[in-house]
């Protein structure tokens, strides 16, 4: 991105609130009364026989004798029930579409028609005095239609299926259970299978093919839900590895990598993979202090080296334009593997062992990049060993640093709560509680889901990962955290079941250590420090004169809040305290903007000068701070 107007260098002279997420909303609690609950109970009976029959008639391949493709489907607004009968045998697929849209797609097993007999008979005899309903009442109340699966009832995409004959790149949704059942019936198929992208609960295959063909594999009862892959970060992955691989191999021959000892983005975290194709060229250094070794045995420093180098790495690997790099990677793994013995056995130890050994190796300008935190010291914004450390280290009189750190992550089981409320509940993990460093929490913008889901996050809102100052102990006297918020992605919730999944366009593209796939996705608060270390490192290469300390004051001079970020705030002031405390808690000065931080508007000026002077002074009696000294500039 090149700069036109660059900034103009003078030289010196002279109370908490709960939130809920959102529902379907309208739903009534129970469905439609049913006159004739026996005639109702015999046809949901009836058609669940029926499939076993056909299937047992048809003999085909692809469908396992004990388990069966089925799915329930709504026939009145009120939807459908996914407490099946026979729940530890029958396994639900997935619950997707609501109102009359609604279905539950689920893998049967035909010796369970006993349970769904038990349950019919408790259904036609409940009285309605009785203390309470049967556990599958609703099931059979929502009078539901019953039938095998076809692709129609995986499809969650809002646009329309395609024709029958017609070969389109899908994405096919399974629990992780599911993906062996899967892969044997693309192997009876004749198919090949390519790798899967793995989240915590959910696989996602990409796999090209018609409707047709499609409509074979339905019949594996092993398929949660069918997606379209249309976007940029789908079209990437639902390639096969060797085409991924070629490539990510025909993008690094486009890079140009930065001039020997321009600014780099040093990480402290878990090595790097150092023959990766997009970042060999780049890195500069590789240490390791602690016991642990140079390779990148997690993948996490991997992960962020992609974020810190690349502004936009889904464009640089699908175009075929140049590339010009203004900065290069360091790579100090602080972090060893579990069960190796360190040699220094306090994180702050081994922060500082690292910035010593790059220091006494290159010298260079650079941004340190710590996207970890020490989630065994406490949260309440008190002082710890690390951000200690961390604080000497970036006020260093011999030589400031840089130091960006990451704001700390909720637990992936907490982010499926309410998480706004988790948000502020959950504080800023150490050492970001350093007054001295570039404390980086996470934002995000990326809010585009099927039509039977929604975002976590609404656009611009906190992160569903990202941690507050909200719970922050003011004994302490902690300083204001975060300072900034980045993208640091987002998750999605279906509107029937409320669950909570991922999504591979609510997450980031970046580098991985699996020589196999060389991208990965990634997210949270670390992406979100390690996107903003590489913004400083690139302002050090723009404006090489300029002093950690005015990098750090540029970047969150470009910052500006969202009108999500002002609303939750103002709600908040409402109940309790003052505006200005309840959005720098949340989300500190807001977002970086990278145009405004790197150069000027047509209509904005921004005048840099740097200079040092003592602003505060004891009194006489040597008892009180008084105002030290003020300074004169003349304005070009």
């Amino acid at each position: 991105m090149p700069v036109e107007r660059p900034h103009l260098i003078v030289a010196a002279t002279g109370p908490k609130l709960e939130f809920g997420t959102k529902g379907g909303g309208g739903r009534p609690l129970q469905p439609p009364a049913v006159q004739n609950r026996a005639a109702a109970a015999r046809r949901v009976l009836r058609e669940v026989k029926a499939i076993i029959r056909s299937a047992g008639l048809d003999r085909d391949p692809l469908m396992d004798e004990g388990r069966l493709p089925m799915t329930v489907r709504a026939t009145t607004d009120w939807g459908v029930s996914d407490a099946i009968p026979g729940p530890r045998r029958n396994e639900v697929l997935s619950a997707v579409g609501y109102a009359m849209k609604a279905r539950v797609n689920v893998a049967l097993d035909p010796s369970t028609i006993e349970n769904f007999e038990t349950a019919a008979e408790k259904y036609v005899e409940y009285e309605p005095d009785s203390p309470r309903k049967p556990h599958h009442f609703n099931f059979f109340e929502a009078q539901p239609s019953i039938g095998l699966t076809t692709v129609a009832d995986l499809w969650v995409s809002q646009h329309p299926l395609p024709e029958l004959d017609t070969e389109i790149p899908w994405e096919v949704w399974l629990q992780p259970a599911s993906e062996p059942r899967f892969r044997e019936t693309l192997e009876i198929m004749g198919l090949k299978a390519r790798r899967a992208i793995a989240f915590a609960d959910v696989r996602v295959i990409g796999l090209s093919g018609t409707r047709r063909v499609f409509e074979r594999l339905a019949r594996g009862a092993s398929i949660a839900q069918l997606r379209p892959a249309s976007s940029l970060n789908s079209n990437i992955f639902q390639v096969p590895s060797g085409v991924q691989t070629a490539a990510v191999q025909a993008a690094a021959r486009r890079i140009t990598p930065a001039p020997q000892h321009s600014p780099a983005v040093c990480l402290l975290d878990t090595g790097v993979k150092a023959d990766h194709p997009l970042l060999r060229t780049s890195i500069g250094y590789r240490g390791a202090v602690g016991g642990g070794g140079l390779d990148d045995w997690d993948g996490h420093g991997t992960q962020m080296a992609g974020i810190a180098l690349f502004e936009n790495l889904p464009e640089i690997v699908a175009e075929r334009t140049p590339v010009q790099l203004t900065i290069g990677i360091e790579s100090l793994s602080v972090q060893p593997p579990p069960g190796v013995v360190v040699g220094a056995n306090l994180p702050a130890e081994r922060v500082r062992q690292a910035v010593d050994s790059v220091e006494a190796a290159i010298n260079r300008t650079r941004t340190f990049c710590f996207a970890m935190n020490a989630p065994d010291e406490p949260d309440d914004g008190g002082p710890s060993s690390l951000s200690s450390e961390v604080d000497e280290l970036a006020f260093d009189v011999a030589g400031p640093r840089l130091f960006c750190v990451s704001a700390g992550n909720l637990t992936g089981t907490a982010a499926a709560g309410d998480y706004a409320a988790l948000n502020e509940t959950t504080g800023i993990l150490s050492p970001a509680q350093a007054w001295n460093a570039l404390t980086v929490a996470a934002c995000t913008d990326l809010v585009s889901v099927p039509e039977t889901h929604q975002p976590v996050a609404s656009e611009g809102d906190l992160c569903p990962w990202s941690r507050t100052a909200v719970n922050w102990e003011r004994r302490h006297k902690p300083p204001s955290k975060p300072d900034v918020v980045f993208e640091g992605g987002n998750q999605m919730i279906d509107i029937v079941s409320a669950a909570i999944g991922p999504h591979v366009d609510l997450c980031l593209l970046t580098t991985s250590s699996d020589s196999a796939a060389p991208l990965t996705l990634t997210g949270q608060t670390s992406a979100a420090t390690a996107a903003v270390a590489g913004l400083c490192a690139k302002l050090q290469a723009e404006y090489p004169m300029l002093w950690p300390e005015t990098i750090r004051g540029l970047v969150i001079h470009s910052c500006e809040h969202t009108e999500a970020m002002r609303a939750r705030a103002t709600a908040v002031a409402r109940l309790r305290g003052s505006y200005q405390q309840a959005i720098l808690e949340r989300f500190g000065y807001g977002r970086p903007d990278r145009r405004r931080a790197m150069e000027n508007a047509e209509d904005a000026l921004t005048l840099i000068t740097q200079c040092s002077l003592r602003p505060l002074r004891l009194n006489d009696d040597g008892n009180r701070a008084i105002l030290g000294q003020m300074r004169y500039h003349t304005l070009p």
